[in-house]
Order: C-alpha cells, then sequence, then structure tokens
C-alpha cells in the first residue's frame, strides 16, 4: 500500500509534465507556422492564403460546391464532366461548413490547422513514449521547422528546379492546408502511432507493448489507406515507406542472404526494366512495381504473423480501395483526363546533388540511428534507418526509371514524413545510449575496484589494475567524445537549415491573404444574386448527377477564383491538371482567348455559357462587346470613383 502510495504522485507529475510539454509543442508549432501569416497586412480568418494560390483555389472550388449543396464529383468550376482527384478532404471542408453554417474559408483555415495539431500531437506523444522522458514531448514541434539549406545555397527559402518543381521544408509543404497538408498530417500520425506501437522501449514493461500493439497497429494501416482518398502522393510515398522498413525488418530479423539477394535483384530489375513496364503497363503500374523490392521481407514477417499482417493489409485495402477502383475504372474507360494526367509529368525530377544536400538534416538523423543500431543490435532502429535510406531516393527518382510521376512532389513527401519520425527515433537513440553509458560506467567503476582490491592483495597486480582503469577510462572517454561530436553536428546541421525558415516568414507575409470581403466582391455577389437566389426564375440548377448546364463567364477584371468563391456559380473555367470538362476543347480555347483579352462571345455560348459579367473599371472590359440583355447590376467604389458590375445574358 505504502509503495502503490509512493507511486501515485509519480505518475500524476508524469502526467501534467507530458501534457505541458505537448501543450508547449502546440504553442511552439502556432508561433512558427500560424503567427506570420497573423501578422500580414489585412490578415483576417474569412481571408484565402495567397500562397502558390492556383492550385490552392482549384481544390477550394470542390469544397465550395459541396457547401453549396453539390456534392457530385465533376469539374470543381464547371461543375461538368468527371473528377478522378482524391477529393474526399475537399468533401468533408464542405460538408462541415454546410453543417455549421459557416464561411468556407474559415473552415479550410480552422480544419487544416487542426489537423496539423494532431500532427504534432502525435509527435510529442511519440518522443514520450520512445524516450520515457516527459520533457522531452516539447520537441515536437521541431521537424516542422527543419529547412533544406536552401539560403545558404540559393539564397531563396526553396531550391527551384526545372519546369514548376520545387524543393522545401515540411514548413512549405504544410502551409497550403490542402489535402496534401492534411494527408501529410494524417500520415506523420499513422507512421508515429506505427513505431510506438512496434518499437521497443527499455524504460517500459514488455507486457505493455503487446497489450495494445494489435489494434493501434490496424488503425493506423486503415488510416494509410484512406490517404488515398485524400491526396495519392502523400498515399504512395507512405506505402513505399512502411513496406520497405517492414521489409528490411523482416530480412534482418528472420532473412538469410537469399532473401537480401532477391530483394536487391527484383529492385535492380525494376529500375533497369521500368522503361519496359511503362511502355506495356503504363507509368502507374510502374510506380507501383516500385515496392516489389519489398516483397521478400515482407512475405517473412507475414509467415511470422500471420493474423496481424493480414488484418493490417486488409484495413490499409479497404480504406483505399474507393479511389483506386475509381482510377482503375477510369483508366480502362480510356477517360481523356487520366490519359493526359498520366503522361503529362515531364521535367519534375530531382537533381542528385540538389537533392541530397537539401535532404541533409534527416539523412544525417538516419546515418545516427543506423550506427546505433548497429552498435547495439538494435533491429527496430536498423529497419526504420534501412527502410528510409532506400524507399526515398527510390520513390522520388521515378522519372529515372519509368514511372515519371512528379518525382520532386514524393521528395517533398518523404522529407517530410522521415523528417517527423527521424527525430523521436533519433532522440530515443539518445536517451537509450546515455543510459546505456551510465550503466557502463556504473558497472566498470565496480569492477575496477574489484581488481584494484585483488591488486592490494596481491602486490604484482598493481600494475595490471592500473593498466585496466586506464583503458576503462579511455573507453569511456572515447564514447563521451563520439556522442558530443555527433549531438555538435547534429544541432550545427538544423540550425543552419533553420535559416530557411525566416525567408520563408517574408515570403507569406508579402503575399498574405485573399479578402473575399471587399466592395468588388460584394459587388459580384449582389449582380450574380438572379443566379443564386431560390426565387429566381433564372437560378441556375444542376441535375440530379450534380452537373450544370449554364455556365458564367467574366471579363478580364474579374477573377475566376473570386467568383467561385463568393457565388459558388458554374464558372468557365478550370485546372488542366486536376479535372476537365465536357467541353474540355471549347473551354481550353475560350480561356486562352480571355488571356489575350479577346471576349469570342460565339465560341463561348457553344461551350456552354450563358451568362457573362463585366466590370465598367476595367480597362479591357468587355462591358461594349457583349451582345445580350442586361440582366442585374451592383455599383462599388474604386477609390473616388464609382465602377459597375454587370450580369450579362447572351444571346
Amino acid at each position: 500500500m505504502t509503495l502503490m502510495t509512493a507511486k501515485m504522485p509519480t505518475v500524476r507529475l508524469r502526467s501534467l509534465v507530458s501534457t505541458g510539454a505537448i501543450a508547449f509543442s502546440c504553442l511552439m508549432y502556432w508561433f512558427f507556422q500560424v503567427r506570420p501569416l497573423t501578422q500580414s497586412p489585412g490578415f483576417a480568418w474569412n481571408n484565402f492564403r495567397q500562397y502558390f494560390a492556383y492550385d490552392q483555389y482549384s481544390y477550394l472550388a470542390i469544397a465550395v460546391n459541396v457547401r453549396n449543396g453539390n456534392l457530385a464529383a465533376v469539374e470543381p468550376f464547371t461543375e461538368t464532366g468527371t473528377n478522378h482527384y482524391p477529393r474526399l478532404y475537399y468533401v468533408f471542408l464542405g460538408l462541415l461548413a454546410r453543417l455549421f453554417d459557416k464561411d468556407i474559408i474559415l473552415t479550410w483555415q480552422v480544419t487544416g490547422l487542426a489537423f496539423q495539431l494532431l500532427m504534432v500531437v502525435a509527435i510529442s506523444w511519440l518522443l514520450i513514449r520512445l524516450t520515457g522522458v516527459p520533457a522531452l514531448g516539447a520537441l515536437g514541434f521541431v521537424p516542422s521547422i527543419i529547412g533544406t539549406f536552401a539560403v545558404l545555397a540559393t539564397g531563396n527559402w526553396h531550391h527551384t528546379l526545372d519546369n514548376h518543381a520545387v524543393l522545401w521544408g515540411a514548413f512549405g509543404v504544410l502551409f497550403t492546408l490542402n489535402g496534401e497538408s492534411a494527408a501529410l498530417s494524417l500520415a506523420v500520425t499513422a507512421v508515429c502511432l506505427l513505431i510506438g506501437a512496434t518499437f521497443p522501449a527499455g524504460h517500459r514493461p514488455e507486457s505493455v507493448l503487446h497489450r495494445r500493439r494489435t489494434a493501434a497497429i490496424i488503425v493506423a494501416a486503415g488510416a494509410v489507406g484512406f490517404l488515398a482518398n485524400v491526396q495519392t502522393y502523400s498515399f504512395l510515398t507512405t506505402v513505399y515507406l512502411l513496406l520497405y522498413a517492414a521489409a528490411a525488418y523482416g530480412l534482418l530479423t528472420y532473412g538469410r542472404k537469399i532473401h537480401v539477394i532477391a530483394s536487391l535483384g527484383i529492385l535492380a530489375a525494376v529500375l533497369f526494366g521500368g522503361p519496359t513496364i511503362a511502355s506495356v503497363a503504363g507509368p502507374l503500374a510502374t510506380l507501383m512495381a516500385g515496392v516489389l523490392a519489398a516483397v521478400p521481407g515482407f512475405l517473412l514477417l507475414l509467415l511470422r504473423y500471420k493474423t496481424l499482417v493480414i488484418s493490417s493489409c486488409a484495413a490499409l485495402a479497404l480504406a483505399a480501395s474507393p479511389t483506386i477502383l475509381g482510377t482503375l475504372l477510369g483508366l480502362a474507360a480510356k477517360d481523356d483526363f487520366l490519359t493526359y494526367r498520366e503522361l503529362s509529368s515531364k521535367a519534375l525530377g530531382v537533381p542528385l546533388g540538389t537533392g541530397l544536400l537539401a535532404a541533409l538534416v534527416p539523412l544525417l538523423f538516419l546515418a545516427l540511428i543506423f550506427w546505433a543500431g548497429m552498435r547495439q543490435r538494435n533491429r527496430a532502429w536498423l529497419a526504420f534507418s534501412i527502410g528510409a535510406v532506400f524507399a526515398w531516393p527510390v520513390v522520388a527518382s521515378n522519372d529515372l526509371w519509368g514511372a515519371n510521376q512528379e518525382p520532386y512532389r514524393f521528395w517533398i513527401d518523404s522529407f517530410t514524413i522521415v523528417t517527423a519520425a527521424a527525430v523521436p527515433v533519433l532522440l530515443q537513440v539518445a536517451v537509450e545510449s546515455w543510459r546505456l553509458w551510465r550503466s557502463s560506467v556504473q558497472t566498470k567503476a565496480i569492477d575496477t575496484s574489484s581488481i584494484a582490491e585483488e591488486a592490494a592483495s596481491d602486490g604484482g597486480g598493481v600494475k595490471t589494475a592500473t593498466y585496466t582503469a586506464q583503458t576503462t577510462k579511455l573507453r569511456l572517454t572515447g564514447t563521451v567524445a563520439t556522442a558530443t561530436i555527433a549531438a555538435v553536428v547534429t544541432v550545427t546541421a538544423v540550425a543552419v537549415s533553420f535559416g530557411d525558415y525566416p525567408k520563408f516568414t517574408e515570403y507569406v507575409q508579402s503575399y498574405g491573404t485573399a479578402n473575399f470581403s471587399d466592395e468588388q466582391s460584394v459587388a459580384i455577389r449582389n449582380a450574380s444574386k438572379p443566379l443564386t437566389d431560390d426565387d429566381s426564375e433564372l437560378k441556375i440548377r444542376r441535375a440530379e448527377d450534380g452537373t450544370a448546364s449554364e455556365l458564367v463567364m467574366f471579363d478580364p477584371c474579374i477573377s475566376q477564383f473570386r467568383l467561385k468563391a463568393v457565388t459558388g456559380l458554374p464558372t468557365a473555367f478550370y485546372n488542366l491538371g486536376l479535372a476537365w470538362p465536357k467541353e474540355e476543347a471549347k473551354l481550353r480555347e475560350v480561356v486562352e482567348q480571355r488571356k489575350h483579352y479577346v471576349f469570342a462571345q460565339s465560341l463561348a455560348a457553344s461551350a456552354g455559357v450563358k451568362y457573362i459579367l463585366t466590370d465598367s473599371g476595367c480597362e479591357q472590359g468587355w462591358q461594349d462587346k457583349v451582345d445580350g440583355t442586361k440582366v442585374s447590376e451592383s455599383r462599388y467604389k474604386i477609390g473616388e470613383e464609382t465602377a459597375v458590375i454587370t450580369l450579362w445574358k447572351i444571346k
């Protein structure tokens, strides 16, 4: 009873310290990831982030449609055609905004940050779980501020590659709050759960490790499968990393040389035969073939843990099946967009030198984890480091072996997941190594004392005792020196990489946010009411399948993104790389001519355009070029001048 009473305050204190550390980590994440934007001029939570915004507005359009009641998988601007893009996250955002009657951009901001804070909590939990030191949970935010040495190499906060490819740290990819950001947050959370359930922790009894492990692993596997419906690249990256790490553990624990040779042989066959596979089965099938090298090691795990492995794979496959099956059916039907998308990735590879420099910090982490795993014969550390070191370059160089599916995106996603997982594992290495060293010091001190006592009774053993003591001291000193050097190098590398972050904050503050409550937006909303009000005879309605038959076009001074965000109307625009509308060829020409301020009314009408919005304050406006009938007008101020937004119904 006395022993239990003594333990209670200790357990309660550990819980309080753990909770405080996690809260501190979340606060620091907010400070680094959110505060820079909130300090930008004119910031408001219902403003949209002007951060590589072209694609983000396209994703927002999906959520806007759902917010307005259209859940159909259509091209998001025109609300025609078919959308094969994994859109579940945006449907979720739209449903949330609709359920609580909230602004869709506010919902975008709050929900995206909630997913990221969940990720930070998961990293902090894993730090505590692996090390047994509650205070270390305060470091859960650290992976998000590690950079890619871009400032050191280029003077900018990211590496600019060919075409539109870039390399940047986790803060760069997470800042959008889009589906990829949410998917990576879930991926990191799932990986942390898997590591916490499978890695040995010397400070905890084995029975605790086994009690909930199976459920945690199956849930995490299902979460990974769920990513397929949110963002393809994050899903595939996570699958690569997990399969290669699991295979490495299988080979290290149960494998023989023949299994290792088989894995390396399969990997070589895929890398060298990839172009042939792509010519026969297509790029996406080739990308999936990249995981075949993990099969021998994975089968060894399957033979050892049949129920657990089968259950986990079933959970993953079931969760991923909706989007995967839809994509496969679309490819089988020769869907024009999927065919284009599969073949459209060009000049998006990662140069070897740039990729290695940018990955220097997580690679250093992996090297130290591998070294410690070799020294302490810890197969979990070895499997983690070996799996990451193989999976990352394989998936991020897919342009070199036939798949050619935006390799730079896989590099960024790998960087984010590996860095987030490596920080807790590396700190486990540090803490376990410290405990081992301290135990070794105490043991050797006792041994040396015993030898000295024996030497005192045997005059001839004095020299032996002295030599043994000196040798022990040298070994311990060498261990301390090695650990100190490793710690200094690691902290220095992290600190130098952090140099990217201040440049990043300057960038996001300079671009700020887009205000959709300004006077022009209000005028657009008011002028469009005949097309949006339920009681209006002109209201644009959707068919039962969610498709629209009437589109709204706009002159060069009205942004398609602003129009969609504030009205939700079917808009004469589309994102070429996201989804295609029904009249893709005609609409492509209409969009192209608009870029040159040309209004081709007959072509627009043949593409389904029925209404035009014009702005009289636009020098290149179309108010004198529309052949049609005025439906409504709304005035707004531009400085001291008054401009008019006019809605036309064209002939």
